[in-house]
């Protein structure tokens, strides 16, 4: 009997159930409808507070989660249901007001939407427990160096592309290298092959770093893990080491470029897993000198030299560079020679000819003096006067001052560079921290269109110098602060 009663129960419940929920659409109307504004205002002021976080994020350079734009899309459909219903003229006819009777069809419709609603908006509200609303994005800039850079495809230059993009493809070669004399156009050429590589999808992941001769481990990890969105919560080099390796390793294939390595580099020590070690992880290294990347385990077949530029690129970079004026025939004999006196040097090249472009003939002449007094076979030399020249061509001792100092600090921050300038009383005329900003801003962009700096990435904001520009550079602060070097034996302290 117990067990007969307990079934009738259950039965009875399961079919009362939908009977007082419809019957109590009709009955708590106005409370369904309170509990619907009270329902969302709150979500309202979620949506704000959310909305402000990701304002805050935007500003700060990150990229909005997925999830939480599809949520605020979600709040605003929802609460645009719920308005709707609350402003619908329906509601004037349900009746219940005065001596008029109520419209008890109207009441049940109205009071049912109102409930889904209701439950919707606290459904949605319930999914905002957001511990981050953005995130930072890989810095995606292969920035190219203006040194280098010039309007026309050189030949030779495109063949030796296609030999080092064939050899990323080949699965024999785990390292690849690029060796060359300083000027040649090593570093440009690499950022033209990541940037290849990122178009034709080679790798998941493309990055690039600056070792340099004096290499900072903690700077070659940290601009590694910024081009991969990672942040470092290490201090020590080898926390942070095993943290990058870890990231790496997430990467099903990755490109990984160090360019200017002058010694052996401890890759372990950066971070950076072997071919071995991460099967899709590959790396393209330049240096001037095979020997460095034979130590850093490239295969001699798989180290690629980067020759000067022949006669022919030679005069076509020159005047693609330099513009119309070389076909003047005022100038033509006298840019054809100053061509030939850079020495296949593409950074000698695109300075000179950006440096002369708006010079009338007698300063085409006498840089060609300055030039042909060096001699044939002192390449160093050559390499000094010509820069030498772009340094005496630029239009003020404020900016040659600025020029020097950058050498000087090697690879600092715009804003440590204004610190010191601003303490050695460089900028003249200036009150204001903001004025000497305005005008440091200023000057590096008028010794990036000179290519005595390298255009480098915006995101990091820091100074960056061909190193042979830099040797130049310190050569003539070095005489200047002397004076007491006679000029012949300038090129001695580029060696």
């Amino acid at each position: 009997m117990d067990a007969i009663i307990s079934i009738v129960g259950s039965v009875a419940q399961y079919a009362f159930a939908p009977i007082r929920r419809e019957v109590g659409y009709l009955i708590l109307y106005e409370r369904n409808f309170s509990k619907l504004i009270g329902c969302v205002s709150d979500l309202q002021a979620v949506r704000e507070a959310i909305n402000h976080r990701v304002e805050a994020e935007r500003r700060n350079g990150k990229i909005i989660e997925v999830g939480v734009q599809n949520w605020l899309v979600e709040v605003n459909e929802v609460i645009e249901r719920a308005n709707q219903l609350l402003e619908d003229p329906r509601r004037r006819e349900v009746g219940c007001s005065g001596w008029s009777f109520p419209n008890l069809i109207l009441r049940h419709q109205l009071g049912k939407i109102a409930t889904k609603i209701a439950t919707d908006v606290a459904g949605v509200q319930g999914k905002n427990d957001f511990n981050e609303v953005g995130y930072l994005p890989a810095l995606d800039e292969i920035a190219s160096s203006s040194a280098t850079r010039g309007g026309e495809k050189l030949e030779t230059r495109e063949t030796f592309k296609e030999d080092i993009l064939k050899a990323l493809r080949d699965p024999k070669a785990c390292n690849v290298g690029v060796y060359g004399l300083r000027g040649v156009g090593k570093t440009f050429l690499v950022k033209e092959v990541a940037k290849i590589a990122k178009q034709q999808k080679l790798f998941d992941a493309v990055v690039i770093a600056r070792v340099s001769e004096t290499p900072d481990i903690k700077e070659i990890q940290g601009v590694i893990a910024d081009k991969l969105g990672l942040q470092f919560p290490e201090e020590t080099i080898a926390g942070r080491a095993y943290r990058l390796w870890k990231r790496i390793e997430a990467e099903k294939t990755v490109l990984i470029i160090l360019d200017d390595i002058w010694q052996p580099l401890e890759l372990e020590k950066v971070g950076i897993p072997s071919n071995k070690e991460h099967i899709g992880c590959k790396l393209l290294m330049t240096s001037k000198n095979q020997d460095v990347l034979l130590k850093l385990d490239v295969q001699k077949d798989f180290t690629f030299r980067l020759e000067l530029l022949n006669e022919t690129e030679t005069w076509s970079l020159f005047q693609s560079t330099a513009g119309d004026v070389v076909n003047d025939i005022s100038f033509k004999d006298v840019a054809t020679q100053i061509a030939k006196k850079c020495a296949g040097l593409p950074l000698l090249i695109v300075t000179m000819a950006k440096g002369l472009k708006s010079k009338d003939v007698h300063a085409w002449k006498d840089a060609l003096c300055q030039l042909q007094s060096v001699g044939h076979a002192e390449r160093d030399a050559t390499a000094y006067s010509a820069l030498e020249l772009s340094y005496n061509w630029l239009a003020n001792d404020e900016i040659k001052a600025l020029f020097l100092l950058s050498a000087l600090l090697e690879y600092c921050s715009e804003d440590y560079l204004l610190k010191v300038a601003m303490g050695l009383g460089i900028f003249k005329n200036i009150d204001t921290v903001d004025d000497a900003r305005n005008r440091l801003h200023s000057i590096v962009e008028s010794l990036k269109a000179s290519c005595l700096l390298l255009e480098g990435n915006n995101a990091s904001r820091h100074i960056q110098m061909h190193d042979l520009v830099r040797d130049v550079a310190i050569s003539i602060a070095y005489h200047l602060n002397t004076m007491s070097s006679p000029r012949s034996s300038r090129k001695d302290r580029l060696s």
